[in-house]
């Protein structure tokens, strides 16, 4: 296991209700979304769902929802914000490197910039493989190493105490070979997100949809979310 966000769980969610947060958080699930199949109706897990915004995101396309994490402090404020949405959504405390679920329990497995933070990154996509169904689609997001948010996170880590430190950032060709190295998955698809600067200022904020556009467009290799995602191959009888 890697570092935890326990103590960090009402920082986390504040941060996503800045302005830039919110940007961050909106073009970030667009590009997952961008790769995704159709959801509706289909029993997705989360794993490392933090306070569950993305789980709230694939449950309201009407997904059937488990989110699991590490931290009990950041499922309690999950289970908060989940309380209007109904049964589609259940919160497990559990190991992302040991997930308490049988095999080919799920059409869908996601994590989302949580491997970032675990060192046992193999055997947390074996577990994820294992308890997806064949035909079942993977996706994973992490932070890109060749990004400005990257920097500043790493340039901030020199000077004060931070979970950034014990962090080893892939790139986008680290992040291929982990998904390829597993011999179940194919159909390999990409994207990126958040190519404007890691920058709080609301003059600026205005123009940062018009980067992403941009950074999309010229196919920038600094976008700081990296997403990828594989179909579990169907095993021939």
């Amino acid at each position: 296991m890697g570092p935890t966000f326990g103590g960090q769980a009402a920082a986390y969610d504040r941060w996503y209700r800045t302005p830039l947060g919110q940007l961050v958080d909106r073009v970030e699930q667009e590009a997952i979304f961008a790769l995704l199949p159709e959801i509706s109706g289909l029993r997705l897990l989360e794993v490392g769902c933090g306070t569950g915004n993305l789980s709230l995101a694939l449950a309201r396309r009407g997904a059937g929802v488990v989110g699991l994490d590490a931290s009990g402090p950041m499922l309690a404020r999950a289970r908060d914000k989940s309380r209007p949405e109904g049964p589609a959504l259940a919160w497990v405390q559990g190991l992302a490197s040991l997930l308490p679920f049988g095999d080919a329990s799920f059409d869908g497995v996601l994590c989302v910039l949580a491997l970032d933070f675990m060192r046992e990154r193999e055997t947390v996509l074996q577990e994820m493989v294992r308890v997806l169904r064949a035909g079942g689609f993977v996706a994973v997001a992490v932070l890109n190493r060749y990004s400005p948010w990257t920097l500043k996170r790493l340039i901030r880590s020199w000077f004060r105490p931070s979970l950034w430190r014990q962090v080893h950032f892939l790139t986008a060709r680290g992040l291929r070979r982990l998904l390829s190295g597993c011999p179940e998955l194919a159909d390999l698809r990409r994207g990126q997100a958040v190519f404007f600067p890691p920058w709080k200022n609301r003059r600026l904020l205005r123009y940062y949809p018009y980067l992403e556009k941009l950074g999309k467009k010229l196919h920038l290799p600094t976008g700081a979310c990296l997403v990828m995602v594989a179909r579990k191959g169907i095993t021939p009888p």
